[in-house]
Formats: structure tokens, C-alpha cells, sequence
């Protein structure tokens, strides 16, 4: 990793822009108190367990002592929704979260955001922005990368005779130490029912999102679903031979991946980096179990060569700017976006253990400072080198092609349909919906 500038005007810089900035300008959208300070708003949903808003406000806040940054708290089930309500009334908030990739192909259309190119070209001169590119031009910019990585419990594999996962392993590979686990494991004194060598969870992505990242040609919008019959081939050998939970059986009971690895019932878990902080608290409170656990990359496409930069996939989450915004409240709002998504906010992120778009050694240092870390170098590599592919691409037809790609996922691991016909059945459905059309 290299070490990235940081992007942040100092205090005195930013006070003489926004002073510059608010004058003549009255309230509202625009206007600056007598005193030179400026209060902006920031969205963000389930604030007393989501610390990562408060970490960003209160970080840029001491930076910038003659802004406040106040935060607006929306429904985590129905933010969306009401980000959409505001927006089309002209009323959100003056820095607007980016809460799912989704819904931004609407909000960028809508004309409620503002065009923020220059600041995500600036940025992305040290960090992938491609991601909210739409047609060359951007209205967010990420702040988070969640990617997948391979979680795996060390003592399970220790006290089996395992051998541990080695980065630039394949999906075959993986199987196959599956299959060890499962052999190994009762004679190391788990229980054969009740402890699986791994456990995938039942989204969708699981399945889909990896195999649109890992394979060559791929394209979510050509309506050509095929390359997903490999990872579905492999995700139902795992069910049949017993290498994991069944999606039936997950999606019936439930079952939430956190109890799986964090109680030990499954010796590997695929799962985003955002999985890290939970882990950790959750063996600090006592909701999991105490182990040691590591990371490596998640396995290859093995019908591929394996690339040198592993391939995963992920999802972001990001700042925009409202339209209506001017003056003294729009020049704080974007050093407000430069900051927190360059690395002053990297750096704040890290240490509450959220992972940031925005990588350096500072930043790396910071993440894994913190008790219960794994410190090995492959743990390290895992959370920061890779490729990673949206799990959802942007375009109009994105929500509707999901709905139906998941309907169709629900129907092959239930075995209701077979893999060809629950390709062909989902394709046509998709074509017939016109969601591709409108891309």
C-alpha cells in the first residue's frame, strides 16, 4: 500500500472559504452565522449502534472547530424510502448517505443531488471512485468499502490437523479443505451434527455477486445469466454433502452468520469486512465465543487462471451533496465529503474497525491496532489487496433485475428448479420485465 496524502483544508483555510463564502448570504441553504460558523446535516440510520456517523462528524468537527455537523437519524429498514421522500421534496439532509447502491442510479437522476466530479476525481487519485462513475460523472463519493474476505476459526483448524487456507487458493481448493474439516472434525470433539467445515449464508450474492466478479465477460445487464452455473454447481455440492447449512434450513430457521462462526458451529464463514467489528465485540461482550480467527482472500475462479490481485466483490457507502445547497453550508458540506472520505475520516473509521474506501499504512495501522485482531500478514492482505466488483451494479433496471435474479436463486437451492431451468426461467423473466431495457 502507498501512503496517500490527505485531502483536508486546515481550519484557518476553511474558515476564510466559508467566511468569503457566506457573505451576503442569508439563512437556509446558504447562510452563515454573524460569526463565521456554519451548521451542516448530515443522514444516517440506527445512530446508538452505528458509531461510524458520530466518528466522522465528531472527527471533522475537531478539525474544523467553526462548522457543526448535525446528525438526522432515519429508520434503518426504511431509510431508503424516506431519502426519497425528502429528496423529491427538496428537504433532506445538506450531506445525504448513500445507504445502498441501488437506489443511487434514482437519486443521481433525480436532480436532488449535486454533481460532485471534481471531488471525486481529486480522491480518486488515491482510491477507487469508479464505483458511483455514471457516465463520467459522479454525485457521491465512497467513504466505505465493505469487501468479502474468508473468515476462518485458527483454533478449529489447529486442534482438526487442518492445514490453514493460503491466499490464491480456488473454489475447488476450498471444497476440498471442506471436505477435510468434515472428516476431522468430530475426531477433534465437535459435534458432526451440529458443526459444519463452513457455512454461506442465504443472500444471494453469495452465489451471484462472486460469480460476476470472478468471472471473465460477465455483464449483469446483457441478460446472459449462464456464468453463474458453476457457482451454483458448486453451492449445491456443499448442501448435499453435508459441507454447509442448507438454504432451506437457513432461510427457515433464520439463522444469522454471526452465531454460526462467532459459537463455532462453522470452522469458515465468507462474509464483508464489516463482519470484523461485530466479531470483535461480540467476544468481548460474550455473544461469541473466544478463539483465535484470521482472514485470507476469498477463494478463486477455478476454471481461470487465478489473478494475482484477488477477486471479490463488495459494497460501498457513500456521501453526496443535496442540490439546493450554496454558499457558506455548501463549502463546508464538500470539505465536510473531502474529509471524511479521504484519509483524515479513513483514519477515524479504522479505529472503531470500519472499513474505509480510503486506504494507506496510517490507516491500515490504525485498523488493526485494535484487541482481537488477527496480526498476520495474510489477515492483513485479505482486508486490503484486492479487486473489488460492486455486488449490485448501477442502472435503472438494477432493483427490478434483483428482485427477480433472487426469486430465481431461491428457486435452485430449493431444489424447486433445476440449475439450467432456473437460469432460463430467471432470464426470461428479467427480458420479459423490460428491467434490462431500461439500464
Amino acid at each position: 500500500m502507498n501512503t496517500r496524502r490527505a485531502l483536508s483544508l486546515t481550519s484557518a483555510a476553511l474558515a476564510t472559504a466559508l467566511a468569503l463564502s457566506g457573505c451576503g448570504a442569508g439563512s437556509g441553504s446558504g447562510g452563515a452565522s454573524a460569526d463565521g460558523s456554519v451548521e451542516i446535516t448530515l443522514s444516517g440510520w440506527n445512530l446508538s449502534n452505528t458509531p461510524e456517523f458520530k466518528t466522522l462528524a465528531d472527527g471533522f468537527m475537531k478539525d474544523h472547530p467553526n462548522v457543526k455537523v448535525t446528525l438526522k437519524e432515519y429508520s434503518a429498514d426504511d431509510y431508503d424510502s424516506q431519502v426519497t421522500v425528502d429528496i423529491s421534496g427538496g428537504a433532506t439532509t445538506d450531506v445525504v448517505t448513500m445507504k445502498n447502491m441501488s437506489k443511487y442510479y434514482s437519486y443521481a437522476t433525480s436532480g436532488g443531488l449535486m454533481d460532485i466530479t471534481d471531488i471525486a476525481t481529486d480522491l480518486g487519485k488515491n482510491m477507487d471512485v469508479s464505483v458511483y462513475d455514471l457516465d463520467g460523472k459522479y454525485f457521491a463519493v465512497p467513504y466505505r468499502t465493505d469487501s468479502w474476505v474468508m473468515f476462518y476459526n485458527k483454533d478449529m483448524f489447529a486442534k482438526a490437523g487442518v492445514a490453514e487456507p493460503k491466499a490464491g487458493w480456488t473454489w475447488d481448493d476450498f471444497i476440498k479443505v471442506c471436505e477435510e474439516l468434515k472428516a476431522k472434525l468430530p475426531a477433534a470433539g465437535y459435534d458432526a451434527n451440529a458443526v459444519k467445515p463452513t457455512y454461506m449464508h442465504s443472500w444471494q450474492t453469495v452465489v451471484q455477486s462472486f460469480a460476476l466478479a470472478q468471472t471473465k465477460g460477465a455483464d449483469y445487464f446483457s441478460g446472459d445469466y449462464s456464468y453463474m452455473k458453476p457457482y451454483y454447481e458448486r453451492a449445491l455440492k456443499m448442501q448435499d454433502e453435508d459441507l454447509t447449512l442448507s438454504y432451506s434450513t437457513a432461510t427457515a430457521s433464520k439463522v444469522q452468520y454471526q452465531a454460526q462462526f462467532g459459537n463455532q458451529k462453522a470452522a469458515m464463514v465468507p462474509m464483508g469486512s464489516w463482519y470484523i467489528a461485530t466479531l470483535l465485540d461480540q467476544q468481548k461482550s460474550g455473544a461469541a465465543d473466544t478463539f483465535e480467527w484470521g482472514m485470507v482472500s476469498v477463494p478463486q475462479n477455478p476454471d481461470q487462471s487465478v489473478p494475482s490481485t484477488p477477486e471479490t466483490f463488495g459494497s460501498s457507502t457513500g456521501f453526496a451533496l443535496s442540490s439546493k445547497l450554496s454558499g457558506a453550508k455548501l463549502d463546508a458540506a464538500r470539505e465536510f465529503v473531502k474529509w471524511a472520505c479521504g484519509e483524515g475520516g479513513a483514519t477515524a473509521l479504522a479505529g472503531i474497525t470500519s472499513t474505509p474506501a480510503y486506504m494507506s499504512d496510517a490507516v491500515a495501522t490504525a485498523f488493526f491496532a485494535k484487541d482481537g485482531m488477527p496480526t498476520d500478514d495474510q489477515s492483513k492482505a485479505a482486508w486490503s489487496e484486492h479487486k473489488t466488483t460492486p455486488d449490485t451494479p448501477i442502472g435503472a433496471g438494477t432493483a427490478e433485475i434483483q428482485a427477480l435474479l433472487n426469486v430465481m436463486h431461491s428457486a435452485i437451492m430449493t431444489g424447486t428448479k433445476s440449475i439450467d431451468k432456473g437460469l432460463t426461467d430467471g432470464t426470461a423473466e428479467i427480458k420479459n420485465s423490460g428491467a434490462l431495457d431500461a439500464k
